[in-house]
């Protein structure tokens, strides 16, 4: 028989019955396992938010907890914002004072560019023989080879994808007037690491595969026919510094270039007469472009782009030569390869952003703003904590009467009222600007913090930091109440198990709540189906009396 037909053969609503008869007995004990269940959970719940407070508030405590937060030292720089010259960085061997700084001149990285007429399209074809072309800044060294055929654009392109450049940029700049200027910049930085590119021939193997070292491998080759009195080593000429293309004194020599000597060089030269520099440093382009490309039919040679060599067709023009960074500090002129200055000033990293027209004043001090901010941010932490603490045990509250919560409140109190540090200056947080108000909460004073930082910066450190300091303190303290094995999570886990043994037990009655109205319907089912039969007999003797 199905459930909606219990009291169909009696006529009698044993159905609403039957769940009368449950409810009777189930809802208000299932409501008592509810509200406990409930409990635990909004009890479960409050423990979880003075758990995080108390983490929240134990990390302020670390931050205050370090003894290189009172060794810290702060720059102020005399400078407009927005028109920095200088940044620093300090470190705690940095010694308090003032410095006066110029930046006088900014390192960069340099630039070499191909002379006029040299280019005139993208398309013109650099080399017709496979070459190779050396970058060299400072230590900086990249290789690629350049194979026959190669133009002006695909060369740009396989300098700039080079997976060993270390920072130089090939472009390609068309003034307009049928002049089309190859230029290379590279990023190295110093006075010693001005960018040079040098062409030297490519020697193949039997196989076809590039010899990196001919000379090496062409060493164990000998002249026997030469005899050893005729091998001699070759002149090279020395070269001065001080001699410029133009020039007409030969300072290696001491004296003037004779006449015959100048006509040899010239008729050396031929049609490959290098750039050269007038007095002011001025570049004067010759017809060397046009007659390079003259020379070989159309088709430009790979000194073309090369810095080196007396066909050499890049230079670096006035300016743009890498240079060193130059700082004053005191009077005392600094340079550097770059625009950091690490070890100039003990305790300093000094940056240089621009050049000055002005000294700069700086001041080296202790970083009392620091200080002072992180004190406060533990008082608003301190303050978050209590306010918790406070909500979650008041009259009427899910924690209200937790001896652990009580216990932690009166704690944190006495920790902060207590005298910590080794000094005879500060003897509690409260000498340095720190009240607390009839609820326990926290304020600041600055007046009365920047007095105490005036009477003994170097005494403050003792005082919160350190082996006897309040904020180890109050890490000791707060330890017993956090972690896995802490007072609070030992509080949860408890909760917790009250949470599935309440549940475990709501399950099993209502287990037994099941069977007991299966019980019901199976006893109103038999009753029903006795109803019915007794209904039946009873038509039938009415039917048999009413015939009679």
């Amino acid at each position: 028989m199905s459930v909606g037909s219990l009291g169909a053969g009696s006529g009698i609503d044993l159905e609403s019955l039957v769940k009368q008869m449950v409810s009777a007995q189930k809802d208000a004990k299932v409501k008592l396992y509810q509200d406990k269940i409930d409990g635990y959970e909004a009890e479960l719940s409050a423990l979880g938010k003075v758990g995080s407070a108390i983490d929240t508030f134990k990390s302020s405590v670390k931050a205050l907890n370090d003894d290189e937060l009172f060794t810290g030292r702060d720059a102020k720089i005399a400078q407009t914002e927005g028109e920095e010259v200088i940044a620093i960085t300090t470190d705690s061997t940095a010694s308090n004072g003032s410095y006066a700084i110029d930046v006088n001149q900014l390192a960069k990285g340099s630039r070499v560019m191909s002379a006029p007429g040299t280019f005139s399209s993208a398309d013109d074809v650099v080399t017709k023989q496979d070459s190779r072309l050396t970058f060299k800044a400072g230590s900086n060294e990249f290789s690629i080879t350049v194979d026959a055929g190669t133009t002006l654009s695909e060369l740009r392109n396989q300098i700039n994808t080079s997976e060993d450049n270390f920072g130089v940029s090939a472009n390609l700049v068309d003034d307009g007037n049928g002049n089309l200027f190859f230029t290379a910049t590279s990023s190295i930085q110093g006075a010693a690491n001005t960018l040079k590119i040098i062409n030297t021939s490519v020697v193949r193997d039997e196989d076809g595969n590039i010899i990196d070292n001919p000379i090496e491998e062409n060493s164990g080759n000998t002249v026997e026919d030469a005899p050893i009195e005729e091998q001699s080593e070759p002149t090279v000429d020395e070269k001065d510094e001080l001699d410029l293309a133009g020039d007409d004194v030969d300072f290696a020599n001491d004296g003037p270039i004779p006449a015959d000597e100048e006509k040899d060089i010239a008729e050396s030269d031929g049609d490959t007469d290098p750039i050269t520099v007038d007095a002011k440093g001025s570049d004067i382009a010759d017809k060397k472009g046009a007659s390079t490309l003259a020379a070989n039919n159309g088709v430009l040679s790979l000194d073309s782009v090369s810095t080196e060599g007396i066909s050499a067709g890049l230079y670096t023009p006035l300016g743009d030569e890498a240079r060193d960074a130059i700082i004053t500090v005191d009077g005392i002129q600094i340079r550097s390869d770059n625009n950091t200055f690490d070890t100039a000033v003990a305790g300093l990293s000094i940056e240089a952003l621009a050049p000055t027209d002005k000294t700069t004043k700086v001041d080296i001090s202790f970083d009392q703003k620091t200080v002072q901010e992180t004190i406060e941010e533990f008082i608003a932490s301190y303050n978050d904590v209590i306010g918790v603490l406070q909500a979650s045990s008041d009259r009427g509250a899910v924690l209200n009467g937790n001896s652990v919560v009580r216990n932690l409140q009166s704690s944190l109190s006495t920790q902060l009222m207590s005298g910590h540090g080794d000094s005879g200056v500060f003897t509690s947080i409260f000498d340095l600007g720190v009240k607390m108000d009839n609820k326990g909460k926290l304020s600041f004073d600055n007046t009365k913090f920047d007095n105490a930082m005036k009477k003994g910066y170097s005494d403050i450190a003792p005082l919160i930091a350190g082996d006897n300091g309040l904020a180890q303190s109050l890490e000791n303290l707060l330890d017993n109440y956090t972690g896995s094995s802490g007072m609070t999570n030992s509080l949860k886990d408890s909760v917790r198990r009250s949470i599935d043994s309440t549940e475990g037990a709501l399950e099993s009655y209502e287990d037994r709540m099941v069977k007991y109205e299966d019980s019901l319907r199976s006893k109103f089912t038999s009753l029903d189906s006795r109803l019915a039969n007794m209904n039946a007999q009873g038509g039938y003797l009415n039917s048999v009396l009413a015939k009679m």
